[in-house]
């Protein structure tokens, strides 16, 4: 009961932010039939998000997987990202994608290799995550005359700043070499609030600490994904007539935009984003940001659907579990799905 009345609460909430900007007139759906003007740029965001960033999330997902010696054949992977995806764009609720990931590749695995194969998805999520943050901090520093002469965005500027100080601590700290049983940091989070799930998170990415380049590749994999959804937005922008947005301020405000929207209301941060999208873009003079997101979010959903054609055609093997799991595996399966839904994007 608690779950049908948080999804019912979240369904409203995304139902009155579009309702507001539909009747403000900040939200245009007549704008996705320019896509019939301009197919060309519809044919590249299709292909962007359908071959380019549904590819480099699969491989980052799968060089985790290896790296803690999970054999997962790439042609799994990338069936189980797909699949994944089509679940995200049509259960927001419990059964997230991640969930769907999770239990398939619990299921494949031995006893032993379980609660590794979960952690990978937490670990891909929040990869996922930082790609964002250092995308924009380098967005920052490359135009930083451009960025600070927007005052309002300052606030975002020491967020940025501070998030990005704070992944390369996270990511010194996790690749120190502590002794055994004597890392400081893992005593200290045990005395912080929610420490069940920071030390499950700490030691998950400790697993990774001989694993320097497989950290490397993933985070260069997700700062060229943030990047390609980055260009789409530019693009679906140019093509409303907003010819006034700079790349650069594009490269920071998108990256922004989709941290803001990273909690789980709605599949692929619909409502959510509109508003998010059209604060930030509203921040720096720019009208129309709730249609920019429209115009991309309508795509991805498209594509995210796509996968329900693996899904049907190997429903033999990728079903959902109809009967109750083992204790074991349940708990694992949830202990993933609440982690991972903590931390999703529209693009990781």
């Amino acid at each position: 009961m608690k779950k049908i009345i948080i999804n019912l609460l979240k369904f409203a909430l995304v139902v009155g932010i579009l309702y507001y900007y539909i009747s403000s007139d900040q939200l245009n759906f007549e704008l996705l039939f320019l896509y019939g003007e301009n197919l060309i740029i519809l044919l590249i965001v299709l292909a962007v998000l359908g071959l380019w960033v549904v590819s480099l999330a699969a491989m980052r997902w799968w060089l985790l997987l290896r790296a803690i010696g999970l054999r997962v054949p790439v042609k799994r992977a990338i069936l189980l990202t797909w699949i994944g995806n089509f679940f995200n764009a049509t259960l927001p609720g419990a059964v997230s994608g991640d969930f769907v990931k999770g239990y398939y590749i619990i299921r494949s695995q031995e006893k032993e290799g379980k609660t590794p194969a979960a952690t990978t998805l937490l670990i891909d999520r929040l990869i996922g995550l930082f790609g964002l943050i250092v995308m924009a901090f380098f967005a920052l520093i490359f135009n930083l005359d451009l960025i600070l002469s927007q005052a309002k965005l300052l606030p975002f500027v020491w967020t940025i700043t501070i998030f990005f100080l704070g992944t390369i601590l996270f990511y010194a700290i996790v690749l120190f070499p502590f002794k055994e049983g004597k890392d400081p940091f893992i005593l200290l989070l045990k005395k912080l609030p929610g420490r069940q799930l920071t030390v499950k998170v700490y030691v998950a990415f400790k697993s990774y600490q001989h694993q320097k380049s497989t950290l490397a590749i993933t985070l260069l994999i997700s700062i060229i994904l943030h990047i390609s959804v980055a260009f789409l937005f530019f693009q679906i922008a140019q093509m409303i007539g907003v010819t006034e947005l700079n790349l650069g301020l594009q490269f920071f405000i998108m990256p922004v935009g989709l941290i803001s929207i990273a909690l789980p209301i709605a599949p692929g941060g619909v409502g959510v984003g509109h508003a998010v999208f059209a604060m930030l873009y509203g921040v720096i003079g720019i009208s129309g940001g709730a249609d920019i997101f429209n115009l991309y979010y309508f795509p991805q959903f498209a594509v995210f659907l796509l996968g329900g054609i693996p899904y049907l055609l190997y429903s033999g093997e990728y079903h959902l579990p109809q009967e109750k799991k083992s204790g074991e595996e349940e708990e694992s399966l949830e202990e993933t799905n609440s982690k991972t839904s903590e931390n999703t994007s529209t693009a990781s």
